[in-house]
């Protein structure tokens, strides 16, 4: 594969933010990853090189759930770290979710100490933290807020290592209200068309 060129269309359309849903596993739940190029002098093109190819495999019952996110409050970056030859990246999501309730305190207790997979959708992609090599470190903060109209809720910072920059998946995200196709955008409710 040769590098190609890096160009950007002045006033073209570009979204910033994350959506509004975030989907969420814990890593236990998966049986089978979907594949990732990693020789940069094999790969076919640019895509096989960043994005995964195939979809989660999930164990018998388990589904992906979902997690809503203030807009505005959340975003997805990554970092570099390590020494010469052997540097990776941190993936990392910041979101917040704005009430405390049962089940985000019960996410919370769990995933503190836990190892959980990401997808979240930005610009018309969906990004993936979480690796099946690399523990993501999920810590979920709470916070009252302290004034009438303050921000309150749950701030949920996610890192996770990886060999690729916030890797896209095309595959499809099972939950249990149906199946999202994420190269399509294509949502089919369960029950329907043999969906689980």
């Amino acid at each position: 594969m040769d590098l190609s060129n890096i160009n950007f269309k002045i006033a073209s359309v570009n979204p910033s933010g994350i959506s509004d849903v975030v989907y969420f596993i814990p890593k236990s739940h998966i049986t089978v990853w979907p594949t990732i190029n990693e020789d940069f002098d094999d790969a076919s093109d640019t895509d096989e090189y960043v994005e995964l190819d195939g979809n989660f495999t999930l164990a018998s019952g388990k589904k992906f759930h979902k997690l809503y996110s203030t807009q505005g409050k959340g975003k997805i970056s990554w970092e570099y770290q390590g020494e010469t030859d052997c540097k990776v990246v941190v993936n990392k999501a910041s979101l917040s979710y704005p009430k405390i309730t049962n089940e985000i305190r019960a996410f919370a207790k769990y995933a503190s100490n836990g190892d959980f997979v990401f997808i979240v959708k930005h610009d018309g992609k969906y990004y993936v933290i979480g690796n099946p090599d690399y523990r993501a470190t999920v810590t979920p903060n709470g916070d009252s807020g302290d004034s009438a109209g303050s921000a309150k809720g749950v701030t949920i910072e996610i890192e996770c290592p990886d060999t690729t920059p916030l890797p896209t998946y095309a595959g499809n995200i099972v939950t249990d209200e149906g199946s999202l196709n994420c190269s399509t955008g294509t949502f089919t409710p369960a029950g329907s068309g043999g969906n689980p």
